[in-house]
């Protein structure tokens, strides 16, 4: 769930700073949001097998728990992907080129036999640069905005929290990643791991209180700091032992994107 609302919020930012919000641009957001749903169904099917060996793991994996025939996921997946392209190719070419890089980087990023996911640095870089990133970009570049200092620090941020929360992720899955595979967390260690991540927190936290602070950020903008913060200062208070609360992750993410749909609301039907 946290997956497809993170990319519902992050689209729609675009939007709601460049005044872009119409019709054409709300179904973009929407094709995003399912074609991120889609990408992390894609990675549960490809770690379905990993993640059999733990049981916590396995309860949350729906291909662990149930066996889909191949005809099924290939019609399901035709269907969806053609659905997903007709948001994008609203917007000509550069639609249909971010459409093609999407379905390349899932595909890439889970499948063998590039699977990049467990090859240590391209699995950070990879989710860095298109979990929370690029849903920003995608809309930034489509509506033709002109960008701005705001777009900056935005894709900053995002950068940044997708970063942690790929090593937070890594460094709760240590000892599964471990038996399965190589990551950078198997690479680096689970202890520098956690001080990269607590450092790399610091600095997003930093960036988003100076932006403030100089008035760069808009008042609207401000409730999506106060409902992420909980989790990103949980990452200093817990120990390193201790995972991150699924359910404080789940509680912020639904926040924001129920927040995110009353201000999209609100403007679009304005």
């Amino acid at each position: 769930m946290d997956a497809w609302q993170v990319a519902l919020v992050i689209a729609a930012l675009p939007l709601l700073i460049h005044d872009a919000i119409r019709w054409e641009t709300a179904v973009l957001v929407l094709a995003i949001g399912v074609g991120y749903w889609f990408a992390f169904a894609l990675n549960d099917y490809y770690d379905a097998p990993f993640d059999a060996l733990e049981p916590q793991k396995a309860a949350r994996n729906f291909f662990v728990q149930r066996s889909v025939p191949g005809w099924q996921l290939w019609l399901f997946t035709a269907v969806l992907l053609s659905l997903v392209a007709w948001g994008y190719a609203q917007f000509g070419w550069p639609g249909w080129l971010f459409w093609g890089v999407s379905c390349f980087v899932a595909w890439a990023y889970s499948a063998p036999p590039l699977r990049l996911k467990m090859r240590p640095g391209f699995d950070i870089l990879t989710h860095a640069l298109f979990v929370q990133t690029f849903p920003y970009l995608v809309c930034l570049v489509l509506i033709q905005a002109a960008w701005g200092v705001l777009d900056w620090v935005v894709l900053a941020i995002l950068f940044l929290a997708s970063l942690t929360a790929q090593l937070e992720q890594q460094a709760r899955d240590f000892e599964v990643d471990l038996e399965a595979g190589s990551t950078f967390a198997t690479e680096l260690g689970r202890e520098r791991v956690i001080k990269l991540l607590r450092g790399a927190t610091a600095v997003c936290l930093l960036i988003a209180l100076i932006s403030i602070l100089s008035g760069t950020i808009p008042w609207f903008l401000l409730p999506f700091g106060v409902i992420g913060l909980p989790a990103l200062l949980h990452r200093f208070l817990r120990s390193s032992e201790t995972p991150r609360s699924e359910r404080l992750v789940i509680l912020s993410t639904t926040a924001g994107f129920l927040y995110t749909g009353l201000v999209f609301c609100y403007f679009l039907l304005s």
